[in-house]
């Protein structure tokens, strides 16, 4: 892109529109028109070739896209070099730097991708941008907001509610199994509702949060099961597992995710749970960012079959390697 002394101006516009992110107010800052600069926006728009800003679904103001996050520090730092925005941008990215990228989920999603997403980065290329992926807690009430305000670029999500607004890619079909100590003395058997729910239970969950939809269907039975002990991680839960009779529900792609599940044995629910689709989500604004492209366009080795293939044997007996590697394809590396 080559400025012209010419489109100053306009730089000095979007620099009012990128810190107020509001037209009717940039617009006043910059005594103009309302209808004036929205007119500069278009032609911003084409100069740069990126929408630049873009309504907000929350009906607050707009959102800016990440090509113009990355103008807007340049732009408040030295109005007197706008004319060299496009050179030095691509200066910056020459010169190695670090770039951010904000990745929220719930308690299983994370367990389920993190490791693979993180690996399938260290061996990505990104034209000599060194990537940090910071893993934060997504608060689903606020996911619109919190892409909105640059709190989270990606999302990767289980059994979550999206709001519409947002992209979404389904990576494929997750499910719960029961786990327990290989020598455990009720033996490997799947256990019967009544025995389920007798049992000591550990529950993977954040804090204030319940075990639906487990126990949500198990009330609907008439039933509950005891519930000895919640924690947050499931890395927590398997030392417990491994030390104590107590058994965990957790997603298989947890167990899939973690290399030290030797030493516990998988047995199928005795009730019936719809499949968890796993997801991975992002704004719109970030669709032709091609950083974030390169990362959600990754396949995780799931498949869509996954979440109905039955446990082999090899479940019941403590080879859990071999389980995933026969149940989520891919999912062993």
């Amino acid at each position: 892109m080559t400025l012209r002394p010419t489109d100053l101006s306009l730089l000095v516009s979007l620099d009012a529109l990128l810190e107020l992110k509001n037209v009717t107010h940039a617009a006043r800052r910059l005594h103009i028109s309302q209808p004036a600069l929205s007119s500069q926006l278009a032609r911003l728009r084409v100069l740069f070739d990126d929408p630049l800003l873009t309504p907000s679904d929350t009906g607050r103001g707009m959102v800016a896209t990440p090509k113009a996050v990355e103008l807007a520090a340049p732009l408040r730092e030295a109005m007197d070099k706008l004319k060299s925005i496009g050179r030095r941008r691509e200066e910056r990215k020459s010169a190695a730097s670090e770039v951010s990228f904000k990745i929220g989920g719930n308690t299983e999603a994370i367990a389920a991708l993190a490791a693979r997403l993180v690996r399938h980065a260290q061996r990505c290329e990104f034209d000599d941008v060194r990537l940090r992926l910071c893993f934060v807690r997504a608060q689903e009430p606020d996911l619109l907001a919190q892409f909105e305000n640059g709190e989270l670029d990606l999302l990767l999500g289980s059994s979550i509610q999206l709001p519409p607004a947002l992209r979404f890619r389904k990576l494929g079909d997750d499910r719960y199994v029961m786990v327990q100590r290989l020598r455990h003395p009720r033996g490997v058997h799947a256990p019967a509702l009544a025995e389920y729910c007798a049992l000591q239970h550990v529950v993977v969950s954040e804090p204030g949060q319940d075990g639906a939809p487990i126990d949500d269907c198990l009330l609907g039975r008439g039933h509950r099961r005891s519930v000895a002990v919640q924690l947050p991680h499931w890395s927590n839960v398997r030392d417990i597992l491994l030390e104590t009779d107590m058994v965990a529900t957790v997603p298989l792609s947890m167990l899939a995710a973690d290399p030290a599940s030797e030493g516990l044995a998988c047995c199928e629910l005795p009730f019936a749970l719809p499949p968890m689709p796993l997801v991975i989500a992002w704004h719109r604004r970030s669709d032709r960012d091609p950083l974030h492209r390169r990362l959600r366009e990754h396949r995780f080795g799931f498949d869509a079959d996954d979440a109905a293939a039955p446990l082999p044997r090899e479940a019941r007996t403590g080879a859990v390697e071999r389980l995933l590697a026969a149940v989520v394809p891919g999912a062993v590396q």
